[in-house]
């Protein structure tokens, strides 16, 4: 049953976004950032989807690299369905790394997921001072275990974060290198 239900979402997600390619070779995130591509990638276009840009190679529940491009001081990381306004998490430029891993994680342990931190370590980032982490979620609809990897930084008060995340088995291993190599080649556009 739960399977049916997950797989049905997936339908209906997929139903309401539009998805296209990007790479290989150099493309832009949100018009803000670059990264250089050795292989292709499948942009998918949510509506709602404010400051963020998902992509996916395997589909929607098998893996995703998902793009936070210049949260600015006061606005949420994301919209989070059924809170109202003034219970969004929000970021505050100030953050030091840990909340900003904290801010994350309650928008992805939103629904009912189950978010842990493994690691958190400094990184560079964007070319400069940043922040790495791992986690595991445990995503509620079908309890599978994923493992996620993301790569943040503050540039001109302005957060920038990049999150991967698959499942455990198989597909995490499968992407986390591609996943590193655009990590190293993104870069500030302008």
């Amino acid at each position: 049953m739960k399977k049916l239900l997950v797989l049905g979402l997936s339908l209906l997600l997929t139903a309401c976004a539009s998805v296209s390619k990007v790479g290989p070779g150099e493309v832009s995130v949100k018009d803000q950032l670059s990264a250089r591509l050795d292989s292709a990638w499948n942009k998918v276009a949510l509506p709602n989807n404010g400051k963020s840009e998902f992509w996916t190679t395997d589909g929607v529940t098998l893996d995703s690299l998902v793009f936070y491009v210049g949260i600015a001081e006061g606005e949420p990381l994301a919209e989070q369905a059924g809170r109202q306004d003034k219970q969004q998490a929000r970021f505050r430029a100030n953050m030091p790394a840990h909340e900003v891993v904290e801010l994350y994680g309650s928008v992805i342990s939103e629904g009912g997921n189950s978010f842990k931190l493994d690691r958190l370590a400094p990184a560079v980032f964007l070319g400069g001072d940043g922040f790495r982490f791992e986690y595991t979620l445990l995503r509620k609809g079908d309890e599978v275990e994923l493992k996620g990897v993301a790569y943040g930084a503050v540039r001109n008060g302005k957060l920038y974060l990049m999150t991967f995340q698959a499942p455990r088995l198989h597909y995490f291993k499968k992407h986390l290198g591609r996943v590193e190599a655009v990590a190293a080649s993104l870069k500030l556009r302008g």
